[in-house]
């Protein structure tokens, strides 16, 4: 049973460290943290989203029309632009802004979520044994993967944070822009599944 749950908690893991588009709305959750706190606001808000559908999808708990897997995927794509939009455009944070970013973030989370569970469903059937060991040990690859993404991150947007002003504003913007053309590339190729 330990050995299975490892091989989840690595597949986890993998699926996030190889997902450029969850790696790309962290990247963006990170850039728009003014602090500690309110990044582990985010990833809070995440968390909870993700793992409410990565259960639901994984257990058939959502659609199942071919239209399904495509569309949140694309919205997928469209959360990295909303989420490299607001980390530039928003002003700096007080309390309020800490429950709008974990609101936020669990709604994306919540979309993120499905997108684990079709590779899970790849990976581990309905009636495994010991499927709950392997659904929290997957979840929790899922999260050491964010936090490896964060824990690579964050130092940098602290450096360049302490540059002077220009420094990090162009860093970061720049950054957004990137990930708002790719994430854009991706919403209409994902498009292109509904008239194909």
């Amino acid at each position: 049973m330990a050995s299975a749950a490892s091989t989840f908690v690595v597949e986890g893991i993998r699926h996030i460290l190889e997902g450029l588009d969850h790696v790309l709305f962290v990247l963006c959750m990170v850039l728009g943290a003014a602090t500690l706190r309110s990044l582990v606001a985010r990833v809070t808000g995440f968390t909870l989203g993700h793992t409410v559908t990565l259960i639901m999808g994984f257990f058939g708990l959502a659609p199942q029309g071919s239209w399904f897997i495509p569309s949140v995927e694309t919205l997928i794509a469209l959360s990295i632009v909303f989420a490299a939009v607001d980390a530039v455009l928003r002003p700096p944070e007080d309390a309020t802004g800490n429950v709008r970013a974990v609101t936020l973030t669990a709604l994306i989370g919540l979309l993120h979520g499905f997108g684990f569970s079709f590779m899970l469903q790849n990976i581990l059937k309905v009636d495994a044994p010991n499927v709950w060991q392997s659904l929290v040990a997957f979840n929790i690859g899922v999260e050491i993967g964010q936090l490896l993404i964060i824990a690579a991150i964050w130092p940098i947007v602290l450096f360049l944070r302490s540059r002077p002003s220009p420094v990090w504003r162009i860093a970061s913007v720049s950054t957004a822009i990137a990930a708002s053309v790719l994430a854009t590339i991706w919403v209409v190729d994902r498009v292109g599944f509904f008239f194909a």
